[in-house]
């Protein structure tokens, strides 16, 4: 028997108590496929485009490069994992500068996620033919493969997400009675760090409870036995939501600063709602026109018709068994998204929005998997003759080929993922370029600066200079100090030249500009050495901080 027929029986073969064959090497094509990506990207700057991005390796960055270090630099607005998974790459300044340590973390991310999905695909009984075509659907996903090369959270909210259902489903298909101890690590701790990168983690930790209390049942145990492997998988992640609330509570005064505080997603919608933007908001039909057109177009036409004809095949065989509830698990974050939508908690912008536009449609990648082991579980069920599931095997390769010359043949208008990107990128060219001027020319003396004054404000790492050098609102009182003294503590001031006449939060109002625009001190000491739009550098008249 050849090497590979030995290799491709074993990649399709039923799982052995806690192996599945493949996982492997599975995982490495994944982080492969996040590294390709990356070389593309990187050379063209692209995965810096999102705005979002570069604020997340800023503060990974200063948790241990600032004026003011400690977690504390972690803040409220997101979820502090990914900037903790971030933090041993980014202290590199060459990787902080280009993006890299974020193409590093997404690549882990993606073979994580693509071993999770091979595992959950042999849990549930899907061949080898099925399990190749789910993955092919996941790492051709063009959005997907530009998301893991990039800061932004959802590579890591799909790793924590698959591996938690990976757990759940061996944990419901083993046939050795695991305990709750095993139930904990292989899929309470996913779930921990779930809840830690995103709130749809949250309802999945729901959702899963749920499962685990339904598998229960079914198998007859105990309402004590029921309850106790409830509270094996809740254990983790319900210490994880603990500890972010009194992290919340010891550095804000408030358990829920994250939902209610100045830089929440309440305040962010506020603007949103008073313009008259969210109109989702109470709306179940046009949140799900909206949320339905981001996954056509983050997830392409084909896997789509894939998934929904084994969706139909799923409930008809199946119904709501162990197995068919495992690949609804992986749709609990869609419902969350949905949920959110309409319920105002979120935004989300697209053609078929009111307005159009493209805006927060890479909160659907999550539901990329789903689609993936949906697909995966129409080929597998198909029992057809060798012939004729090579000619369908082809045929659907053909149709993944086609969907992806279909959308890097125009990706700007066909993937809202990196039409966004590209829109903020340019939005923010002239900024961006004054921060590369900024690094060019900067010899010393820190910069005062208000990060939180506008996305156009999130370049830090294109200056590419030490966190430390710089005054801005996370260095706390320092930051005060500097506005009231700059002459005596910068060299450097960047700032609106004129006040922000709206922003995307309340609070996000240019507080160096408030405090020194109209001080004729200050432009008697500083001269204005670089503009950009609206925005200017100003270097210090001699003397040395």
């Amino acid at each position: 028997m050849s090497l590979w027929r030995r290799a491709w029986q074993g990649f399709g073969a039923p799982p052995r108590g806690r192996r599945v064959a493949g996982t492997v090497w599975v995982f490495g094509l994944g982080a492969a496929a996040g590294a390709a990506a990356s070389v593309w990207t990187v050379h063209t700057g692209s995965n810096l485009d999102y705005g979002d991005a570069m604020a997340h390796l800023t503060i990974s960055r200063r948790i241990l490069d600032s004026m003011n270090p400690g977690l504390q630099q972690l803040g409220t607005v997101w979820l502090p994992l990914p900037h903790l998974l971030l933090l041993p790459f980014v202290m590199n300044l060459w990787l902080f500068k280009t993006g890299v340590a974020a193409c590093i973390v997404g690549s882990l991310c993606l073979g994580t996620a693509a071993a999770s999905l091979h595992r959950i695909m042999a849990r549930i009984g899907i061949d080898g033919l099925g399990r190749l075509v789910g993955l092919a659907i996941l790492l051709t996903n063009l959005s997907l493969l530009y998301a893991c090369t990039t800061a932004l959270t959802e590579p890591v909210l799909i790793a924590t997400l698959t591996t938690c259902v990976a757990g759940l489903a061996g944990w419901a298909t083993s046939e050795r009675r695991l305990s709750g101890g095993e139930l904990a690590v292989f899929a309470g701790i996913p779930a921990g760090m779930g809840v830690l990168t995103r709130y749809e983690a949250w309802a999945l930790v729901v959702s899963g409870t749920i499962f685990v209390a339904f598998v229960c049942v079914r198998r007859g145990e105990t309402l004590r036995r029921t309850a106790a492997y409830c509270a094996s998988f809740l254990a983790v992640p319900a210490t994880a939501i603990g500890w972010w609330l009194a992290y919340n509570t010891a550095w804000y005064g408030n358990p829920v600063e994250f939902l209610t505080g100045d830089y929440s997603a309440a305040a962010f919608t506020e603007v949103f709602i008073e313009q008259g933007q969210l109109t989702t908001k109470g709306n179940l039909g046009l949140s799900f026109q909206v949320l339905s057109w981001a996954i056509l177009e983050t997830s392409g036409v084909v896997p789509l018709l894939l998934a929904g004809a084994g969706l139909v095949v799923l409930t008809i065989q199946r119904g709501i068994d162990d197995r068919a509830l495992v690949v609804w698990l992986l749709g609990t974050s869609t419902a969350f998204l949905l949920f959110s939508l309409t319920t105002g908690q979120h935004i989300m912008v697209n053609d078929r929005s009111l307005p159009t536009g493209a805006y927060n449609n890479r909160y659907v990648l999550s539901a990329v998997p789903w689609v993936a082991v949906l697909a995966a579980y129409l080929v597998g069920q198909w029992r057809a003759a060798a012939a004729a599931r090579t000619v369908a095997t082809v045929l659907i390769g053909a149709g993944l080929a086609w969907q992806v010359v279909w959308w890097g043949d125009a990706p700007e208008e066909r993937m809202t993922v990196i039409q966004e990107g590209r829109e903020v990128a340019r939005a923010a060219a002239e900024t961006r370029d004054l921060a590369r001027w900024l690094g060019e020319h900067y010899d010393g003396g820190r910069i005062l600066l208000d990060e939180s004054a506008g996305n156009e404000f999130a370049f830090q790492p294109l200056v590419g200079v030490p966190l430390s050098d710089y005054y801005n609102r996370s260095s706390g009182d320092h930051f005060d100090e500097a506005l009231a003294d700059p002459f005596g503590h910068v060299r450097w001031v960047v700032m609106h030249r004129a006040q922000l006449v709206s922003s995307s939060t309340k609070s996000s109002v240019d507080l160096v500009t408030e405090a020194l625009s109209d001080d004729p001190q200050f432009h008697a000491r500083y001269e204005l050495v670089h503009t950009a739009g609206n925005v200017g550098i100003y270097r210090r008249i001699g003397g040395d901080t």
